[in-house]
């Protein structure tokens, strides 16, 4: 079955959420609703959403997500290994009054600092559903597949679907996400980065914000990132 991929592109990091779902089948799961709840709602309503997945549990991936758990009345599915990552996030607002934006927190601050401030309604909970590496999803007709790819964060996931996978902020065109930060490690996203090398090359790859690319397209960059360190 063939699978279908809406992005809907929200917050102040401009992430990528998507909503998957096969050709021809309502059944849909909702991938990183990092903001703005109404256009994501606005962009499934043909659809049926069965569960909310978390590719990692930063700010700028789940802040939509407890409004959309309780609309739809679905589960949020994340890796336990990302389970000190939300009270890290909630923990820097407590200090500073502004999320954790990384590398672009001192633009953001300078520019439009009311754009990291946490939203008046309530925020997620923290609690959700675990999935483990390995773990096949069914989507209606889809078979979903989690692969455990740490290193952004210690319970970062990927999803491989068919000819696809959306890689969170695991591996973007030019190379792996930012480490650098509290909880995360760069050894370990370029093992993770590795693994994802083992996909054939045709593989879309739909990362966590900006533009698509292929495993094709990146592997053979796979050296120059290490050797620059990040």
């Amino acid at each position: 079955m063939t699978p279908v991929l809406r992005r809907v592109v929200v917050g102040v990091l401009d992430t990528n959420c998507w909503v998957l779902h096969a050709d021809g089948d309502r059944r849909a799961l909702v991938v990183d609703p990092g903001d703005d709840a109404p256009a994501i709602a606005a962009a499934v309503t043909d659809l049926d959403v069965v569960a909310i997945v978390l590719t990692h549990a930063h700010f700028d991936h789940v802040l939509a997500a407890p409004e959309l758990a309780a609309r739809w009345q679905v589960p949020v599915l994340a890796h336990p290994g990302d389970a000190p990552v939300w009270p890290d996030e909630l923990d820097v607002v407590r200090r500073t009054g502004f999320w954790d934006a990384g590398t672009a927190t001192d633009d953001l601050l300078a520019t439009t600092p009311d754009r990291l401030l946490p939203p008046a309604g309530p925020l997620w909970d923290g609690r959700s559903t675990p999935v483990a590496d390995g773990e096949v999803l069914e989507v209606g007709q889809l078979r979903v597949e989690v692969l455990h790819t740490p290193g952004h964060s210690p319970g970062g996931i990927s999803l491989l679907v068919g000819e696809h996978v959306l890689t969170g902020d695991t591996l973007f065109p030019g190379g792996p996400g930012l480490t650098g930060t509290r909880l995360s490690d760069f050894p370990t996203i370029i093992r993770s980065v590795r693994r994802l090398f083992e996909l054939p090359g045709g593989t879309r790859v739909h990362p966590g914000h900006g533009a698509d690319t292929s495993i094709g397209t990146e592997r053979p960059h796979l050296r120059e990132w290490v050797v620059r360190g990040w």
